[in-house]
């Protein structure tokens, strides 16, 4: 009976070290660009505010802040998602207004033109 050796361990691994959280950069800066684009603009102080604190999950993984780490990917996300509620209502008020004022438009063109024949 043959017994394989046990593999050498990873000198890069140590199981103690927990995984690093997700950064949320992509998400945040999707937000912020479809917000400044649909939306008035207000919602970039919380798409930077997020992308600021995606971009110190790394470093602060690197550094081995993993307590850190964590904290700053957690306000990353709760930034993205206040952007991305900002980013949904800014399109829904513009959907809205779209019609409403539209309609009052396309009304008033209408008497105009009714008015002067």
């Amino acid at each position: 009976m043959s017994i394989t050796p046990p593999y050498p361990p990873n000198p890069g691994f140590n199981p103690t070290t927990p995984l690093k959280p997700k950064n949320w950069l992509t998400e945040n800066i999707v937000a912020t660009v479809v917000g400044l684009f649909c939306c008035c603009g207000v919602n970039a102080i919380t798409g930077v505010i997020g992308i600021v604190f995606s971009t110190q999950v790394d470093t602060k993984y690197n550094a081995g802040d993993y307590a850190g780490a964590e904290s700053s990917a957690n306000t990353a996300k709760i930034m993205f998602y206040v952007t991305a509620g900002l980013v949904a209502l800014g399109v829904i008020l513009n959907i809205i207004s779209f019609f409403l004022y539209g309609g009052l438009m396309f009304k008033q063109m209408q008497d105009n033109y009714n008015y002067s024949m």
